[in-house]
């Protein structure tokens, strides 16, 4: 804890690496760009965690649950930076943490406090005269090789040192300057500052006036083009790369050689700091050098607002890119983007919002639903549209003309994306309720395109609700958009109906609309879409007894997903894969694929693939005759009370059958099968047949509610007779026999 420029990120990094070779992982959130809502999607972003899609009659993920179960087990270090203006957020948060993860060891830098149970204050100090001077003197050498260290330049640098009181940041602001002044010419320079500042607010602590004073000093020296830069890039809380600062002509009139030279200069006075990320370098600032930064912008009133009406206008435009730039062929590359810029956006609907243009703010939402949807971070895509709607709807009544195309397409995909989002994360009675306000929308609106695609979200509407008319909506849909430019919405639309169909029982029509999916996604240059749409032809064609064209479409789908980057789909991808090698007896092909997906799962804390991967690991133990071994993995998912009623009703008719097998080896050999030492029984079949039968009637997808009952007929017998002994080999062996129950396992 300090003030600002006493080095609390400095030193945070120094014991971050120190500890790092202890621990399992050290993971560093810097939460300067995030507010009070955002903060605890910040650090989930930070440690990957990506929103798992939940299936219907699921609850909504726990945030705080999913960090929990990720960080448990896990020796890590989270180090927070820059938490004093998200305490309210964020202390909750890391107080929830560490009750729950013993391991987990948490450091944070604010200017105040937690102010939790146990915490751990370090206030830290301005640096002693003797480092503060150490600090001047290696910094100084390696701006200018020649710069002298003789007693007489020490003694200056001593002086000089104690005038910016041991502060790190001031002494770092101070060394550029050699290359043109001695430390006591500098120090004579200062002094005119202090003396200014000691004429102004004299209530100031005195280590807030050494720094303004630098600062000031530092800016005064600056010529006009960098004063300009650095005072527009303070806007840019997630930092700037060269390619952003061209397209914000943020040097009107200057080209990209001389946009680079000025970043140089400010770089080289320590004002500006260079990041190297995948996209390329971006230059960020530190949050006290930013602070006043944002002062200078806004002491002329007009420099400030054409400031920020230019990075606004940077963000709307690059929303607009990013709309055909996420469905395109450069997909990854616009996704990592989106994701680098990700704050700055946000920092630019703050500033929309605050200038009571919520159309605006609406517009660039709605351009990101795609971006959330794609990088797994529904619950984040959820937040930011509902606020960018609320304010929409706040400011309904001062509005007096009708609104323009743009902001008819912004509301109907802020509404659609809502309905979609809230969905995937499971909430359903929210995605249900997004739907209805957008059913009537599309039909008096001026925009054209929405007579096209109002119809398609009608017909997904009607799939939400379980409506009797899907199939004529459906069949409506699809003759107003075949023909058009709208081929990722067909994608959609396509693949919506292809999951109907496969739902309904009707595998070839599954088969045909997945199929026109990817074509439809094809044409859209979508990846992500195409991938999706491979998925569902392969549920099609395995549910249709074609397992071996099942096989090359998921596998193609896989490779998609893996090389966008989509974990959560790719884990599917290779649980349906396993499924297959499993039922054809390829053990070994089934392990390496649950242990990738295993891996998958463990990353992103999705309770529901840790549990499909956990059913079928034992069936493979099953049939490679471990039963014990089996049933071990089976009761841990059977306990796993926060994964999909599909997966605990496998897992407990799976206990089932163990048991069968096992009184069949006692029966056989007259001795009892091994038992773990430690081990709890598992309640008789009898009963957990019946409790298998209550959790089944949970299951609302209609696929997996069909394959569960197969199974459920299948393993559960006739009644569940206690004394009925079963086949071993029926727990691999019956992933073929019969009508399909992957969408039990998969």
């Amino acid at each position: 804890m300090g003030p600002g420029g006493v080095g609390k990120t400095r030193l945070t990094l120094e014991v971050c690496g120190l500890l790092a070779p202890g621990r399992d992982a050290v993971w560093w959130v810097d939460l300067a760009a995030a507010d009070a809502q955002g903060a605890q999607a910040s650090v989930t972003a930070a440690l990957g965690l990506s929103d798992a899609s939940v299936p219907p009659g699921q609850p909504p993920h726990d945030p705080v649950h999913r960090l929990t179960a990720f960080l448990a087990e896990r020796h890590v270090v989270l180090a927070l930076d820059n938490c004093e203006h998200v305490l309210d957020a964020i202390a909750p948060l890391v107080g929830a943490v560490l009750q729950r993860c013993p391991r987990l060891t948490v450091v944070a830098t604010s200017r105040e406090p937690l102010a939790l149970y146990g915490e751990v204050l370090h206030t830290l100090a301005p640096m002693s005269a003797e480092d503060s001077a150490e600090l001047f003197s290696v910094r100084a050498l390696m701006v200018d090789p020649a710069f002298a260290t003789d007693e007489r330049t020490s003694q200056d640098v001593l002086a000089l040192v104690r005038r910016l009181e041991g502060l790190p940041l001031a002494v770092e602001l101070a060394v550029p300057h050699v290359r043109m002044l001695s430390p006591h010419e500098i120090t004579l320079r200062l002094d005119d500052r202090f003396a200014l500042l000691s004429k102004g607010d004299r209530t100031a602590p005195a280590r807030h006036r050494t720094l303004r004073a630098v600062l000031d000093w530092s800016y005064a020296l600056l010529d006009a083009q960098e004063q300009s830069l650095l005072a527009r890039l303070s806007l840019y809380v997630g930092g700037c790369s060269l390619r952003g600062a061209e397209e914000a002509a943020l040097l009107p009139g200057a080209d990209g050689t001389e946009l680079v030279h000025v970043m140089t200069q400010l770089v080289e006075k320590s004002l500006l700091f260079p990041v190297r990320e995948e996209g390329g370098t971006r230059v960020q600032m530190l949050e006290t050098v930013r602070e006043y930064a944002r002062e200078r912008l806004y002491e002329d009133d007009g420099r400030g607002t054409e400031a920020e009406e230019a990075f606004t206008a940077w963000a709307m435009s690059f929303a607009e890119a990013a709309v055909s730039g996420l469905s395109s062929d450069d997909q990854r590359a616009w996704a990592a983007r989106t994701a680098e810029e990700d704050a700055n956006l946000r920092a630019a609907s703050a500033l929309l919002a605050a200038r009571s243009r919520s159309a605006d703010v609406l517009l660039i939402e709605a351009r990101l639903g795609y971006f959330w949807f794609i990088s797994g971070r529904e619950e984040e895509g959820i937040q930011r549209l509902a606020r960018a709607l609320a304010a929409y709807d706040a400011d309904a009544p001062a509005r007096t003309e009708a609104p323009t195309w743009a902001e008819e397409w912004a509301f109907y995909y802020t509404i659609a994306w809502l309905s979609w989002l809230s969905h995937i994360v499971g909430r359903h009675a929210d995605a249900r309720g997004y739907g209805i306000r957008n059913q009537g929308y599309w039909q008096s609106a001026g925009h054209p395109d929405l007579a096209v695609l109002g119809p398609c979200y009608d017909a997904l509407l009607a799939l939400l609700n379980a409506d009797g008319q899907v199939e004529e909506l459906f069949s409506a849909a699809e003759a107003g958009i075949v023909g058009t430019e709208h081929h990722w919405d067909r994608a959609n639309l396509q693949a919506a109906w292809s999951q109907w169909c496969l739902g309904t029982g009707d595998a070839p029509g599954a088969r045909d609309h997945g199929r026109t999916g990817v074509e439809a996604a094809t044409q859209a240059h979508d990846a992500f879409s195409r991938a999706t749409c491979l998925v569902f032809c392969g549920d099609a064609e395995e549910s249709g007894g074609r397992p071996e064209r099942a096989r090359e479409q998921w596998g193609e789908a896989a490779e998609v997903f893996r090389t966008i980057g989509a974990r959560g789909r790719l884990g599917f991808a290779l649980v349906r894969l396993a499924y297959l090698d499993l039922g054809e007896g390829r053990p070994d092909a089934a392990e390496l694929r649950l242990a990738e997906a295993a891996s998958l799962a463990d990353g992103l804390t999705s309770a529901d693939l840790t549990a499909a991967v956990g059913n079928l690991r034992a069936l493979l133990a099953a049939h490679r005759g471990l039963f014990a071994e089996a049933g071990e993995v089976f009761a841990r998912v059977w306990a796993m009370h926060e994964a999909p009623p599909t997966r605990r009703a496998v897992a407990g008719l799976g206990l089932v059958a163990v048991a069968r097998s096992s009184a069949g080896q006692e029966a056989a050999t007259g001795e009892p099968a091994d038992e773990p030492p430690g081990r709890t029984a598992p309640p008789r079949p009898a009963e957990l047949l019946r409790q298998v039968t209550a959790v089944h009637g949970r299951v609302l997808e209609p696929l997996a509610h069909r394959a569960v009952g197969r199974l459920l007929a299948d393993w559960g017998g006739r009644g569940g007779e206690e004394g009925r002994t079963g086949d071993g080999p029926l727990l691999h062996e019956r992933l073929f026999r019969g009508p399909s129950v992957r969408a039990a396992f998969s």
